[in-house]
């Protein structure tokens, strides 16, 4: 680990902070001996075969909640590079508070650096105030500890680990969590959720970001179903990329929820707060589309080239959004045929490698679609190919499963009644997408690009 002074030169050097240190006690008592590394490292246990495990070849990631405290859905979501993450809570206190932020050795708190907040009164539920904040200066392969709130209510102290910074990193991504559909299956969508982020802490425990790619509850404005997707100890210690679908629109319940870089007025449906956004890693652009309103499709292209004009020598470039142009569900294929054209006039113009989108509730990768929506087939590893791939996700709770119809440019259409994750590895001169069944990791689908 980066000694602590690095730490806190990194800091100054980087961020806006509030002067002085705070020491913060933590209202759980447990918590200190969860977070103290006794030295002592058990050897691990051999993995079972692949495709041969269960939900728990994972061991249970430990956190309290945050509702052991006084505030509420905190999220900790990415921010514009490696060096930021944003935190977002709801607390009752009409005070901004802070976030206290350290390194893992400093347990109690004595050396942390205090960022203060925005806050404002939230819309959706009474009597709770919005902090925003966002950390800078954060090191490379670094665990950290911090503490949101205020002297009125503290949260427990929570772990964060920076990967590598570097143009070799992983990130992971699942498709429409959904909870809630169905209603009365809800506490077991909530814990399929939870084991599955289980396995990702597990198996990628240096990947960068973790994107959802839309649909975070059935219903945009059920308290419970926000409680159940939010409240889970491993969102608190991972960079999270929420982006916005069809079943999150409705309120300001997602922009009050989530603080995203770099975002924009362009692609908003519901307020001014849900526009397109971006940000980097490594060398490559991640640019995220809120795709819901169909009048305003026209605007993400000036987005993207607003995202391209600022980082212009990021190597790869990859697009989220919910709506899938190439997807394999009928009912859903006259709005993939109606979005499609704005898809194939910005991948070809800007050069995007990958798009990656939910919705379909099936598992759908296709060939490389070029400008006039023909398409290539390439093997894997596909040498420097012509147009770009698309990657459509199932469900990663088990809400709900549809069946694909064949589709000529789909290479690979899958319908698996089971969550599943995707892993994807990215280095100087590949991107590799690889998907699992989350509870056995069997692998179902890979797929290689080099240039």
């Amino acid at each position: 680990m980066i000694k602590k002074r690095l730490f806190l030169l990194g800091v100054l050097l980087m961020a806006a902070l509030v002067p002085g240190c705070k020491k913060a006690e933590s209202p759980d008592p447990a918590l200190e001996d969860s977070l103290t590394v006794d030295g002592a490292e058990e050897p691990e246990a051999a993995l079972p075969a692949p495709g041969e495990e269960n939900w728990g070849t994972s061991p249970e990631f430990k956190a309290p909640l945050i509702t052991t405290s006084p505030i509420r859905y905190l999220s900790a979501t990415v921010g514009s590079t490696e060096e930021e993450v944003n935190l977002t809570w709801f607390s009752p206190s009409e005070e901004a508070g802070q976030a206290y932020w350290t390194t893992a050795d400093d347990t109690e708190f004595e050396n942390a650096f205090v960022f203060s907040t925005s806050c404002v009164p939230s819309e959706t539920i009474p009597g709770y105030y919005i902090n925003r904040v966002t950390v800078t200066g954060l090191m490379p392969e670094t665990e950290y500890l911090y503490q949101a709130g205020s002297e009125e209510g503290l949260s427990p102290a929570y772990t964060y680990t920076t990967p590598a910074f570097s143009d070799t990193f992983r990130f992971t991504a699942v498709g429409d969590i959904q909870i809630g559909k169905p209603v009365e299956e809800m506490d077991w969508q909530k814990n399929n959720w939870h084991r599955l982020l289980n396995k990702v802490k597990y198996h990628f425990p240096d990947s960068s970001f973790l994107v959802s790619l839309g649909d975070q509850v059935n219903n945009f404005d059920d308290v419970e179903q926000y409680n159940a997707f939010m409240n889970q100890g491993a969102l608190y210690s991972m960079s999270f990329a929420p982006i916005k679908g069809n079943h999150d629109m409705g309120g300001s319940q997602f922009s009050e929820h989530f603080t995203l870089p770099n975002q924009s007025a362009l692609g908003i449906c519901d307020d001014e707060q849900d526009g397109d956004y971006w940000f980097t890693r490594g060398n490559t652009l991640f640019i995220a589309l809120n795709t819901m309103d169909a009048s305003r499709w026209g605007e993400h292209k000036d987005f993207i080239a607003s995202a391209v004009e600022a980082n212009p020598d990021s190597k790869w470039r990859i697009v989220f959004s919910h709506y899938s142009p190439y997807n394999a569900y009928e009912n859903y294929m006259e709005n993939a045929q109606n979005i499609r054209p704005w898809f194939l006039e910005f991948t070809s113009a800007y050069n995007i490698d990958l798009v990656m989108c939910g919705h379909d509730h099936a598992y759908t990768r296709t060939w490389f679609i070029k400008e006039d929506g023909s398409y290539k087939e390439y093997e894997s590893p596909a040498q420097s190919p012509e147009g770009t791939m698309y990657l459509t996700l199932s469900s990663s709770s088990g809400s709900l499963y549809h069946q694909p119809s064949p589709q000529n440019e789909a290479a690979v259409s899958l319908k698996r009644k089971m969550p599943e994750v995707t892993d994807i590895q990215i280095t100087p001169d590949s991107l590799k997408v690889s998907t699992y069944i989350a509870e056995t990791w069997e692998l179902t689908d890979e797929f290689e690009i080099q240039k």
